[in-house]
């Protein structure tokens, strides 16, 4: 479902329902100061280092296909971003801003959805505590991509698509964990 939501988004991206999608959350979100603070989230610095301590951890814990699917989720997730930018080619939102490069999909979206997705999945596994992990993952990611919105680097409809294809990721990650994971990994 994720994937084929992405798809319209994808396809849409430059039609009218999205342009008043993009205008009305723009209109909503206003001069908001609040929400820009968590665009660190989903720094590269924040979800790169992220990613390796949680490489560390899982090889430590001799969990090797757990540490390779935060490989390819993060860094393939990311590299994929990039490539999706270059492909689609849509110009950022002419408010200052201050990025560079392609503005569809988010990144700060993407890649942050898949990260503390991956972290809260690992983290129920260790710890049992899957309502918290998922609903602090969730909050997370929202915040990084909602943040970048109200910054007016992306607009609504790069974070939407960057959740989604994110989110198909995971959902692809996890049900290839779930299948070569001993039940309890800990």
């Amino acid at each position: 479902m994720c994937l084929i939501l992405f798809v319209i988004i994808l396809t849409g991206w430059e039609s009218e329902w999205a342009g008043i999608l993009d205008d009305h959350t723009f209109q909503i979100l206003g001069e908001n100061s609040f929400l820009p603070i968590f665009s660190f989230l989903g720094s590269e610095m924040i979800l790169g280092g992220g990613a390796v301590l949680l490489i560390c951890f899982l090889a430590w814990k001799r969990n090797i296909i757990g540490a390779i699917a935060i490989l390819i989720g993060v860094g393939g997730g990311n590299i994929l971003n990039k490539a999706l930018k270059e492909w689609v080619a849509r110009e950022r939102p002419a408010f200052p801003h201050g990025e560079d490069g392609f503005s569809f999909v988010s990144g700060h979206a993407m890649v942050s959805i898949i990260f503390y997705l991956l972290l809260a999945y690992f983290l129920s596994i260790y710890t049992n505590k899957k309502r918290i992990a998922y609903s602090a993952a969730l909050l997370l990611a929202f915040l990084s991509g909602i943040s970048r919105v109200a910054e007016k680097a992306h607009y609504a409809t790069d974070a939407a698509a960057g959740w989604l294809l994110g989110a198909a990721i995971y959902f692809l990650l996890a049900s290839i964990l779930n299948r070569r994971l001993p039940k309890k990994a800990a």
